[in-house]
């Protein structure tokens, strides 16, 4: 998918212009580059059907990235990437991407030490050569080590939030083939797991054949591994493996269940078989003594014959899905607003009424204005002055557009003593407030759980932004105790929020799972930094589904009045 390609090289030019010590021009990669990942459709259709005009309506897109991005699509290059690239020293760019390092401190330990790979990087972290060099230390050592292992994992696995937008477009690029009679992408991306590794489709086709050849053929494959009569595995260019099975009608059901997985869930559905004097496999379920099929067709029949109800596949992980009653689930289409969307004030690309034009098109009843506050300076957070600026527009805009309501609000960093970075005086003046963890994230867990617990006992506080800090394959969670945050949560009648950024879809199902348990309200927001992210909604939606919510868990799936009410009580 071009999309995650242009988006990696912005963001790497990024890294190499910041090493360059350039200014403005990293933040101006990078904005456009989380605008075009977050895209629902590939930017060379959109080049085709607008040409280069369509281009610029990209959320941070101005004249000279749109020439790059032509560029990228009419040649498959970008030159000032590889200019920029060539000049400095082979190596560099691969330490940048561990986290704790940067361009600068890579820079220096090519200098001063001659790392040239992660390999030598490891290897000097190891034997404690680094922790001797000026204003890096032991802690440094560790941190890099901990960074290297999230490198390797980022290697491995890759976020859904890539991976899906590139597994959708190998259906629409199936089912346009003649005789494709059904297509569908199984695996981990089916469970929406937060990083997969493959992407796994099965097909029903008349002329397989056809399909085979079709599949191996398409302009994003790097390399093809395998092709058989009813089995393709190949190697896309942004790096991922791609099978696609050809599938009898007859066995359909059975193989979408056996190949969605999880190896857990499928052994002790196979055991169930076995104890009835069945068998179950990818072909279907059959009779061990007649070898008739019973079931296979559809995943339904399956479960029905083995005498369960359907198991969503985001439930199927093993976590007690096959032995207890199962919740009726959030449904992708229910969330009524967005409570975390930060615009141009702060760190966004778009304007506030571009954001609020954007909600109304998705048909939200309600939204929340949250850009930062005043301590995140590299995010241009509004200090007390800005902020009352911010809080009159959004007053205009709600008499413009009255259709839905605009709430006004702020990230509020949560300081290191627990304090948030506004005055009750100051925060009494918004109707919702998401504090957040931005810096720090190195204190031990009680201390972290204290600072955090200070933030949700304030009278002000709405939700707790991106409970744990994570960032997939970047950075660890800080240590907390998860259970008393949830716990102080509910007495204090505070949202926890699952943030669906792809990189943080933070909290994580095993906490989601907790809060519901504990009768923890939730809330999902995109924490948008652009119009186009407004649409990873889905990813925190699949989030709370594979952490068994219910709509009645999660508040913004309530209408406005009945959120309003919520709010009313908070004050």
């Amino acid at each position: 998918m071009t999309n995650l390609q242009i988006a990696q090289i912005f963001y790497e030019i990024a890294d190499l212009l910041e090493l360059q010590g350039i200014d403005w021009k990293p933040n101006a990669y990078r904005k456009a580059a989380r605008s075009i990942e977050a895209l629902q459709q590939d930017v060379s259709e959109i080049y085709s059907t607008k040409g280069f005009k369509g281009l610029l309506e990209i959320s941070g897109v101005g004249e000279g990235l749109g020439k790059k991005i032509e560029e990228f699509i009419e040649t498959g290059k970008i030159r000032e990437y590889e200019k920029v690239k060539s000049s400095i020293p082979e190596g560099v760019e691969e330490l940048m991407h561990v986290q704790s390092l940067g361009p600068k401190k890579a820079f220096r330990l090519y200098n001063e030490l001659g790392i040239k790979n992660v390999s030598q990087l490891e290897r000097a972290a190891k034997e404690g050569k680094i922790s001797i060099l000026k204003g890096f230390g032991e802690k440094s050592e560790k941190d890099i080590l901990e960074g290297l292992d999230l490198v390797r994992k980022g290697k491995e696995r890759m976020l859904l939030g890539n991976a899906l937008p590139i597994a959708r477009q190998l259906e629409f690029y199936l089912r346009k083939i003649n005789g494709v009679e059904s297509v569908q992408v199984a695996g981990s991306i089916r469970r929406r797991k937060e990083t997969v590794k493959d992407i796994d489709i099965l097909v029903i086709a008349k002329n397989p054949e056809k399909v085979m050849n079709a599949f191996s053929s398409m302009p994003n494959i790097s390399k093809v591994l395998a092709k058989g009569e009813t089995k393709c595995s190949v190697i896309l260019k942004e790096g991922l493996n791609a099978d696609v099975r050809i599938v009898p009608k007859k066995s359909y059901g059975a193989a979408m269940q056996y190949f969605t997985g999880n190896k857990d869930h499928n052994i002790i559905m196979r055991q169930m078989a076995i104890k009835k004097g069945w068998k179950l496999n990818e072909y279907g379920l059959f009779n061990l003594k007649t070898n008739k099929q019973l079931a296979g067709e559809t995943e339904e029949q399956v479960y029905k014959k083995l005498g369960l109800n359907y198991i969503e596949p985001e439930l199927r992980e093993n976590t007690d899905e096959l032995k207890t009653k199962l919740p009726k689930l959030i449904q992708y289409n229910s969330i009524k607003g967005d409570l975390h969307l930060h615009t141009n004030w702060s760190d966004g690309n778009n304007t506030t009424e571009e954001m609020v034009n954007a909600a109304i098109k998705l048909g939200y009843e309600y939204i929340a204005i949250t850009d930062h506050s005043k301590s995140e300076r590299i995010a241009n957070g509004l200090d007390e002055k800005r902020l009352a600026k911010h809080i009159e527009e959004i007053e205009l805009l709600q008499k413009k557009y009255p259709q839905i309501k605009i709430l006004k609000g702020a990230e509020v960093d949560i300081l290191r003593d627990g304090e948030l970075d506004y005055a009750d005086k100051t925060l009494s003046q918004l109707d919702v407030v998401v504090t957040s963890v931005h810096s720090g994230f190195k204190m031990n867990k009680e201390e972290m759980t204290k600072r955090i617990l200070s933030a949700l006992d304030n009278p002000h506080t709405t939700i707790l932004g991106h409970p744990t800090g994570r960032l997939i394959n970047q950075r660890n969670p800080y240590e907390v105790d998860m259970s008393k945050v949830i716990n102080s949560a509910k007495e204090n009648n505070v949202l926890l929020e699952i943030n669906s950024f792809p990189s943080r879809l933070d909290l994580n199902d095993v906490n989601i799972k907790s809060a519901v348990e504990s009768g923890a309200k939730l809330c999902i927001n995109t924490d948008s930094h652009s119009k186009e992210h407004l649409n990873l909604i889905e990813f925190g939606i699949a989030q709370a589904r594979r952490g068994w919510a219910e709509e009645k868990d999660v508040v913004n799936t309530w209408k406005w009045r009945e959120f309003e009410r919520f709010l009313t009580r908070k004050k």
